[in-house]
């Protein structure tokens, strides 16, 4: 509730005086007038609320609360009620009568609670919303094991697909709001942490450069790990551009404003804590030793046996165990609280020598100064986290191996150990998949994320804030082949050391007018400038041939090293922005928005941007012809707006240099490295632009315990930012241009409905639903085009060795382009589609990787003290390319390597190598049961320092029904291709464990 009352002390005004004689029940004639005072208090702890609207009803004049609670308002003599208001609270009247001392308790309205949300630079009743925003408050968010805060939403909110790109412990996630707008440049959504926007670099992959065979992961990682979401109070979800326009430059994407909790009325001190267990949910089906033998006896087939019978994926699996531990207190008085917390995770992954530890600590600070009239506030979060990435990548062409590829593909006849207890190893191509424990993939994290506002009213309407934010990121990842190891053996070992660190600083100032003409007018103005500066900071190092096999990190020293290079790179961010909000008797609702950026990423003919939005909402259940209808709340939203995107590397619009590797021009007898142009100057390059029109309802049944939205949308992009390949001859490879439009339309429905209520068993039921349609419908400019762009790169040992995704006008984002398999011909060669039998297989259109449409579903019950929860979601229509199983189910690699069952059935020859074509293009749908959690709260009022008690367990990914024969159907390969990671295609994933928990949560 403290968080309600800073909110409504910020926007509360002093209601100005209107005409008297616009009222038939007053009089000129009447001057008798009287003072009325008291103290407002709050149901929910007894304590003074500040803020408080208090309006004498008919006359347009009132007052508010201060700082202690306190109002004083000249009154007529006769007849005078009293409107007492506040966010969060039910609005009450009260005849005043020969009163002259009226002292009232405001009781929470808990519906209305959850009814203001965070928007840019400011928070708006929902009621007053004209655009698409979605909030889940901390009540709703996913129970389980949650490192990041994205994880928290997965299944919750129309329109929003998240996705875990794998199952390693502390993997990024991959977050699109209403479709991909982009092809080069991010799709990621803008993070609003506290009102500090972020911008996380997309260069935090850290990769080996050992690409072509490199075992170790190319997997980025997730800043947002360092916030502890257990820190985190609500989520809210800005999805058109009449919300996200504030934004302009970095919009484009949606916005996802993340509010991190205050102190909670009557709780000085919280702790909670959970431990799990975690199992892979399910192993690829390949041949048994027995199996194995039987195939290599039956075709007359040399192959390795040592008698064993392993089941490889058992023995690099595990069950991992997991614990979770924070303690939360706070403490204050009526002008100033403090909230502070710390948080410590250790998380085992479920292959070996995989895992994550993770530390946080944060604290949040309010003080009111001057009657309330000054208002500061701090925000500061620190979080550490400790990596150990066990050697698993998905872009390993060929020989290349790791501890997944080769728990896969090792013979099962094959012991783990020799009887001296050494590894049992075969060679460099074919490594023990158990030994790779003994290669290291050390990554650590820390970021520091903090600002400081202050908030001050120069007259009751008029509030100006300054808000100065700062955040500091650093990534160390340490890898190491050793030369005892058979990865590193050639190479007299092998080690890297990757250091990054981005830090920014952020400067803003606003003003806000916010003026009550009356009960149901009002309108409110902000004016705002913003300056933003990112720096990023780079090192790397690899060396090989180390002296001795003990050393792992003394490159310089020690080994010859191989590579050696660092940069240093920054980008600044100037806006003006402002937007009007005005409410005209309570039903019509009008946001008009506009924003000026201006970017260093680009030149100058094109360094500024301007950023337009309008928006209307007409609450129809405020008419006099719906007072009758069944309708308890029925709200119109029309919406339209421009907004940018400029995810791209630094100074691309101007020409860079670099040395053109071994290329020396002699002078003088002396060797000069050549410099070449990286890239063509581009002076013009300027944002992606996305055009959006959103049309919105929002109704509400049954005492608004069915309620519901629904929206239509249309996005249209262009001038994409898009890196394509220069023609040849030219001493530059690729270039970056504005080229081409993208399309997204699509429609989302959003129920809930409290199914059960005043009843021993209480029921609430969340519904969403959603469908977008993607389309590429351009790829030229004045000066560019292209029909046909191919991207998302094959892996393994799968040929021909080329593209499994296009890019063309017409089609959608994710479009798989190849062979259409027809089947086997009678030797047991596959064919494909051939349609004029001349040049070989036709290249067609063979499946795309969007869905037709994504779906939650999230139930709640509470029975006396028991309540429980449950959360649904899932797909349907999507293709994947099941890359592992295609290069797994073809016998001519057997017995050399172990392969899936279904290739002994298939009717292939074992002359036929790995092709690519839609044979291994699979139904993605699923059903996943994402987590359930069932908790028993106790009677503790008898217990004077025990204020809540909560016991629960709690399974997640319980069961995912789908016909996708791999680990699982939710995967984001990285083909390590360049620009995004491709989607739609599974390549040894690290797989999603199944996970129980046991868990507590205690208040004092």
């Amino acid at each position: 509730m403290a968080c309600s009352f800073h909110l409504k002390a910020e926007t509360s005004t002093l209601l100005a005086t209107t005409n008297p004689s616009d009222f038939p029940f007053y009089s000129t004639s009447q001057s008798i007038e009287k003072t009325i005072s008291g103290t407002v208090l709050s149901s929910e702890d007894n304590m003074p609320l500040p803020g408080v609207s208090i309006l004498l009803k008919g006359a347009g004049r009132g007052t508010v609360t201060d700082i202690d609670g306190k109002y004083s308002l000249e009154v007529p003599d006769e007849g005078a009620v009293l409107i007492f208001s506040s966010i969060g609270f039910e609005k009450q009247e009260v005849a005043v009568g020969n009163q002259t001392s009226i002292d009232l308790t405001l009781q929470v309205d808990m519906q209305q609670l959850g009814e203001v949300v965070v928007v840019g630079y400011g928070t708006q009743r929902r009621k007053d919303i004209t655009g698409s925003v979605a909030s889940v408050g901390s009540k709703d968010f996913n129970t389980g094991m949650s490192v990041a805060p994205e994880q928290l939403l997965q299944g919750k909110v129309a329109g929003v697909n998240i996705v875990q790109n794998s199952g390693q412990p502390g993997a990024p996630s991959t977050v699109t709001i209403r479709g991909v707008n982009s092809i080069s440049a991010g799709n990621d959504p803008l993070y609003v942490i506290d009102g500090v926007p972020l911008q996380f670099s997309s260069s935090n992959k850290f990769v080996s450069s050992v690409q072509g065979s490199s075992p170790f992961s190319s997997e980025g990682t997730n800043p947002l790990n360092s916030i502890n979401p257990s820190d985190i109070e609500s989520i809210d979800i800005l999805k058109d551009a009449s919300a996200t326009a504030i934004y302009g430059s970095r919009g484009a994407n949606g916005v996802i404003m993340i509010t991190t909790k205050s102190k909670s009325s009557g709780e000085t001190l919280t702790y909670d804590t959970y431990v799990g267990v975690s199992s892979v949910r399910k192993t690829l089906p390949v041949l048994s030793a027995d199996q194995y033998r039987d195939y290599a006896t039956a075709n007359n087939l040399a192959f390795p046996d040592e008698g064993a019978d392993t089941f490889w994926q058992d023995e690099v699996f595990r069950s991992a165990v997991s614990q979770n531990h924070n303690i939360a207190f706070g403490g204050g008085s009526d002008a100033s609280n403090y909230r502070a917390s710390i948080g410590y995770t250790d998380q085992q992954g479920i292959l070996l020598s995989s895992g994550l530890k993770k530390y946080t600590g944060r604290f949040n600070g309010t003080h009111k100064a001057l009657e309330g009239r000054l208002r500061l506030g701090v925000n500061m979060t620190y979080g550490k986290t400790a990596e150990d990435n066990t050697p698993v990548s998905s872009n390993i062409n060929n020989e290349g191996g790791n501890i997944l590829k080769d728990a896969i593909r090792w013979a099962p006849t094959l012991p783990v150990t020799n009887p001296d207890g050494s590894y049992y190893q075969i060679g460099e191509l074919r490594i023990n998949p158990v030994s790779w424990v003994e290669v290291d993939d050390e990554r650590y994290t820390g970021m520091f994320l903090g600002n400081v506002d202050a908030a001050f009213d120069l007259m009751d309407e008029l509030t100006f804030r300054i808000n100065l934010g700062h955040n500091d990121q650093y990534i160390e990842r340490f890898t190491n082949m050793p030369a005892s190891h058979p990865s590193g053996e050639t190479d007299g070992g092998r080690a890297s050391i990757n250091k990054q660190q981005n830090y920014s600083s952020v400067a803003e100032a606003t003003l806000t007018y916010n003026k009550e003409f009356n009960s149901n007018t009002n309108l409110s103005l902000l004016g705002g400038y913003s300056f933003q500066r990112f720096v990023t900071e780079y090192t790397f190092t690899e060396a090989n041939n180390f002296v001795s096999s003990s050393v792992k990190w003394n490159l310089i020293q020690s080994g010859t090293i191989l590579s050696n290079t660092s940069y240093k790179s920054a980008n600044r961010l100037a806006s003006v922005f402002g937007r009007a909000n005005l409410r005209l008797k309570d039903r019509y609702l009008f946001t008009f928005t506009l924003r000026n950026d201006g970017s260093s990423r680009f030149g100058e003919n094109n360094r500024w941007g301007l950023f337009p939005s309008g928006a209307f909402a007409w609450n129809i259940t405020e008419e006099d012809f719906m007072k009758t209808s069944s309708f308890d709340q029925l709200k119109l939203r029309v919406g339209y707006g421009v907004t940018g995107n400029q995810e791209i590397p630094n100074d691309l619009y101007r020409q860079q240099l670099g040395i053109a590797g071994s290329a020396v021009y002699v002078l003088g007898g002396e060797a000069i490295p050549s410099v070449l142009p990286t890239n063509y100057a581009n002076p013009d390059l300027q944002w992606e632009q996305t055009n959006q029109l959103n049309i919105g309802l929002d109704f509400g049944f049954l005492n608004n315990r069915l309620t519901g939205t629904l929206d239509y949308y249309e996005k249209y992009t262009n001038n994409l930012l898009l890196q394509f390949s220069t023609a040849a001859p030219s001493v530059v490879n690729t270039q970056w241009a504005n080229v081409g439009e993208v399309e997204n339309k699509g429609i989302e429905l959003s129920l809930n409905a409290d199914l059960m209520v005043d009843r021993p068993l209480s029921w609430n039921m969340n519904v969403n639903f959603s469908r977008n349609r993607n389309e590429v419908t351009s790829l030229s400019n004045s000066q560019f085009s292209r029909e046909e762009i191919r991207t998302s790169p094959l892996s393994g040992v799968i040929t021909p060795k080329d593209f499994s995704q296009i890019i063309r006008p017409g089609l959608p984002l994710g479009t798989f382009y190849g062979r259409e398999f027809t089947g086997y011909d009678e030797n047991g060669m596959e064919t494909y589609l051939d349609t004029d039998g001349v040049a070989g297989a036709d290249l067609v259109v063979i499946g795309n990787a969007n869905p037709d449409f994504i779906y939650g579903m999230s139930h709640q019950f509470r029975y006396k003290r028991f309540d429980g929860s449950f959360t649904l979601r899932g797909v349907v229509g999507n293709d994947i390319l099941n890359n592992t199983a295609a290069e797994f189910s073809y016998t001519n690699s057997t017995p050399g390597i172990n392969i899936l069952q279904s290739a002994l059935t298939s009717g292939v020859s074992r002359d036929q190598t790995a092709q690519f074509s839609s044979q291994w293009l699979e139904d993605g749908s699923y059903l996943r049961m994402d987590n359930i959690n069932i908790g028993y709260n106790f009677d503790v009022a008898a217990l004077g320092f025990l204020k809540r008690a909560r016991v629960y367990v709690t399974g997640q990914n319980l069961f995912v029904i789908t016909g996708y024969s791999g680990y699982d159907p939710e995967v984001r390969t990285n083909t390590n291709g360049g620009g995004n990671a491709a989607i739609g295609i599974d390549y040894l994933a690290y797989p999603r464990p199944r996970v129980f928990m046991l868990g507590g949560s205690f208040a004092f």
